[in-house]
Order: C-alpha cells, then sequence, then structure tokens
C-alpha cells in the first residue's frame, strides 16, 4: 500500500507546510507527505472526477477538494484519466468506516 498526504492551503491557519506536530498526526511510515500550495492535484482531481468516478459529496472550500479520501484498487493507474477510487469521499474523520473496509477488503483487480 502507498499513502500519498496531500496538504494544502485551505483555513487561514494554513499559510505555510505542516509542521513537524502537524506531520504526527499520520505517523505511518508508509505515508508520503506533501505540500501543494497551488491545489494543483485537487483542481485536476476535481476537473478528471466524472463518472464512473464516484461523486463527493462534501469536501470543497471555494470549489477546492479537501479533507478527501481518495483509496483506489491496487495496480490504479492514473493516466489519461483519474481511475475509479473505492472511496472518493470525506471529510477524512467522517468515512473511517468505508476507508477502513476499503483497506481491510480482498484486493481488487489491477485497473488499466
Amino acid at each position: 500500500m502507498r499513502v500519498f498526504v496531500v496538504w494544502e492551503p485551505i483555513l487561514a491557519s494554513d499559510f505555510m507546510a505542516p509542521t513537524t506536530g502537524v506531520l504526527r498526526r499520520i505517523p505511518d511510515p508508509r505515508a508520503r507527505h506533501y505540500w501543494d500550495e497551488g491545489h494543483v492535484l485537487a483542481s485536476v482531481m476535481k476537473r478528471d472526477a466524472k463518472p464512473p468516478q464516484p461523486k463527493e459529496e462534501c469536501c470543497e472550500s471555494d470549489g477546492v477538494l479537501w479533507d478527501l479520501v481518495a483509496i483506489y484498487p491496487k495496480g490504479a493507474r492514473w493516466e489519461a484519466s483519474l481511475p475509479p477510487a473505492v472511496v472518493f469521499d470525506g471529510p477524512v474523520m467522517r468515512v473511517t468506516d468505508p476507508m477502513n473496509a476499503a483497506l481491510t477488503s480482498a484486493p481488487a483487480p489491477p485497473i488499466r
């Protein structure tokens, strides 16, 4: 499993990349943390989130996706378009059940 945690400025207090204390919220050594000051990833994910991608029911601030969980099956690749996610919703604290279910279920076949 690969975990990408993308931090972006949304709140007034988000004026710089996360500090060590914030990064400790996700201590898993598999997690790679990134700072996306310009909301590049969120913008592209929103633009490319078309059916059969599940539609998120939350997680926008001024048109920017945030606090979103996106879980993809093993082998999924983002090439010409965003692959359909198993979970694509949030906020993170409200989707822990579907997130845990997706992470503990049998692996799905690769999407090509």
